[in-house]
């Protein structure tokens, strides 16, 4: 008889078909501030169908009947205490932290089973990386349960008097102290197998798709006019001083404006092998500024100086060039364990400025735009940015100005366009700094000082410097221009 019912017992386990023999949960993430990556790690440990999981509900649950409730739930000793009243074979957690997520899975008793570093895109694994983990998740809870089956020579199942001990030895402690011991060989297969995967796709920072900012502006130009001299500051030293009208200006009231500055960088999403940091850094970028203001001019003449004249002015400024911004991480991290990605690159393109005088008020005074070689005239810049943390980071640039010329129609006055020289030549730089930062998601803020500085020299005779021999011809022109910004960014 006994025989008989032996049959019936195998016969009624092969109809009912495989049992999932161990359990797992998966546990909170630290880093894993939307949850995505909790939710693929079990998915894919249910779509492998090895092993049941837990919902993370039963689990939270199972805890507060061991008076276990926030972050002390998902602790190695959360772990152990929750496990006498929700029996499972092994729990996973981690951290996900600068593009990494650090995989921990614990047994029963809080004791570690496995831990290994994996890289993240976005807060995710790949596909085949996420199905990998889930087979490595399923051997973990086997060695889980072998540990835990005393007819194995494991640990035990501790039931039946409800403390929070597993065969004598207090899970706080061995968790805490102890989180080798009784530990099982690992499947040597399951490092290999997430380590011989293919090509490694290794995250990079990069920049923002595409960025705005909307800015104030606050503008100060200074310009002076000498002849016979190579320097300003050379004029009144020379003796006898050169003919020809000299000319100062100052702004009476800084020029107040606006200025735009965009940004795009098409292959900002390729942050993973082949499409590297030197890739994703490709972009173009632009400004535009405009701003008004009423000025003072004096004309004078080796003699003296002239009356003042106020007269209205405007200001117009912009640049277009190609960027290439290779980024890193750097600086502190935040609240959510995110750093900022700071760059340092290169800026080559075009560059324009534009400052022109009331017609209707006569004056000597130039306007002055600055024509170059073509929409206006080449620079080259290298760029700077150092967060020290999300919301704060530290801003540098520095341009060089490409033959800067002024247009024709003011080189006229000083210098002869049938000249060899073409009646000028022209240099310039420009500098500029500050701080942004982070307010909260794609918008920050700004604050930068720029300067522009130029020199002119002009050669031949002119219609305004007459004056051509031995001793003087021409002269130099100096004009620099300082701004403070400040507004609100946008990156998306």
């Amino acid at each position: 008889m006994r025989s008989v019912f032996r049959v019936l017992a195998l016969v009624g386990c092969v109809l009912a078909g495989p049992a999932l023999a161990q359990r797992v949960v998966v546990l909170e993430i630290d880093g894993d501030t939307s949850h995505k990556l909790r939710a693929q790690i079990e998915a894919s440990v249910k779509k492998a169908g090895v092993v049941e999981v837990l919902s993370l509900q039963s689990y939270k649950d199972a805890a507060a009947r061991k008076k276990l409730r926030g972050a002390s739930a998902f602790t190695a000793a959360g772990v152990a205490r929750t496990a006498r009243a929700l029996r499972f074979d092994a729990a996973v957690s981690g951290e996900v932290s600068g593009g990494t997520y650090h995989v921990m899975i614990w047994d029963r008793t809080g004791q570690q089973l496995w831990t290994k570093d994996l890289k993240v895109s976005r807060g995710l694994l790949s596909d085949e990386f996420a199905g990998k983990l889930a087979r490595a998740i399923a051997a973990a809870a086997g060695q889980g349960a072998a540990k835990a089956d005393p007819n194995a020579g494991g640990e035990g199942s501790g039931e039946g008097d409800g403390s929070d001990t597993e065969g004598g030895l207090d899970l706080t402690e061995s968790a805490a102290n102890n989180p080798n011991a009784n530990r099982s060989p690992e499947d040597p297969n399951r490092d290999t197998d997430l380590d011989t995967m293919g090509p490694k796709k290794v995250t990079v920072p990069g920049p923002a798709l595409f960025s705005g900012r909307i800015m104030g502006s606050t503008t100060w130009r200074s310009q002076c006019l000498r002849p016979g001299v190579t320097a300003c500051k050379d004029f009144d030293a020379t003796m006898p001083r050169p003919q020809g009208i000299v000319i100062d200006f100052t702004a009476s009231v800084p020029y107040l404006g606006f200025a735009a500055d965009l940004e795009l960088f098409p292959l900002a999403r390729f942050t993973s092998e082949p499409f590297h940091r030197f890739i994703n850094g490709l972009g173009v970028v632009g400004n535009f500024g405009f701003g008004r203001s009423r000025i003072t001019v004096v004309d004078g003449t080796a003699q003296g100086t002239g009356t003042p004249t106020v007269v209205s002015s405007s200001d117009v400024g912009w640049n277009f060039a190609i960027a290439w911004r290779p980024h890193f991480f750097m600086g502190l991290e935040n609240d959510k364990k995110v750093q900022a990605a700071g760059y340092a690159g290169l800026r080559v393109g075009f560059q324009g400025r534009a400052f022109t005088i009331d017609a209707d008020i006569p004056t000597s005074i130039p306007s002055s735009q600055r024509a170059g070689p073509g929409p206006g005239f080449l620079f080259v810049a290298a760029d700077v940015s150092l967060p020290i943390a999300t919301f704060f980071r530290v801003d540098l640039s520095g341009s060089l100005y490409i033959a800067p010329h002024p247009a024709n129609e003011q080189i006229i006055g000083y210098g002869n366009l049938m000249d060899p020289t073409g009646g000028a030549s022209s240099t310039g730089f420009g500098l500029e700094g500050g701080f942004s930062g982070q307010i909260w998601g794609p918008l920050g803020w700004i604050v930068h000082a720029r300067y522009m500085g130029f020199v002119d020299h002009f050669y031949g005779q002119g219609q305004k410097w007459t004056v051509c021999n031995d001793t003087q011809c021409g002269g130099v022109g100096e004009e620099n221009y300082t701004q403070i910004v400040w507004g609100v960014t946008a990156g998306f």
